[in-house]
């Protein structure tokens, strides 16, 4: 799993996992995971550690192997780092702030 901090024009910061572990049958309108997924553990990391911030699943730019949440425009830069930082820690993974998304082949 890889997890980003990243603005994209005409969007507040978003906080993005990806290649997360989905079956090749999951799709956005039929999501399919189980509690050891890591799609599941970030999203509920996600919401689990949003005390200072307010975040929305930014379902449009779901895919395979994606997961974005965009950061309410009210939330300080200070508290939206925090919180990415906190994300990453808890799921043992790398914070990437700043980078673009990666391209998700249509596999």
């Amino acid at each position: 799993m890889i997890i980003k901090l990243i603005q994209l024009p005409a969007t507040n910061w978003l906080l993005i996992a990806q290649e997360l572990n989905d079956p090749v049958t999951w799709d956005r309108f039929l999501p399919s995971h189980t509690a050891d997924s890591d799609r599941y553990r970030f999203e509920t990391m996600v919401r689990r550690t949003a005390t200072n911030v307010s975040l929305t699943p930014r379902k449009e730019m779901l895919k395979a192997g994606v997961s974005v949440f965009e950061y309410d425009w009210n939330s300080e830069e200070d508290e939206i780092l925090a919180h990415a930082m906190d994300v990453a820690g808890q799921l043992d993974s790398e914070l990437i702030i700043g980078e673009q998304i990666k391209p998700v082949s249509a596999a």
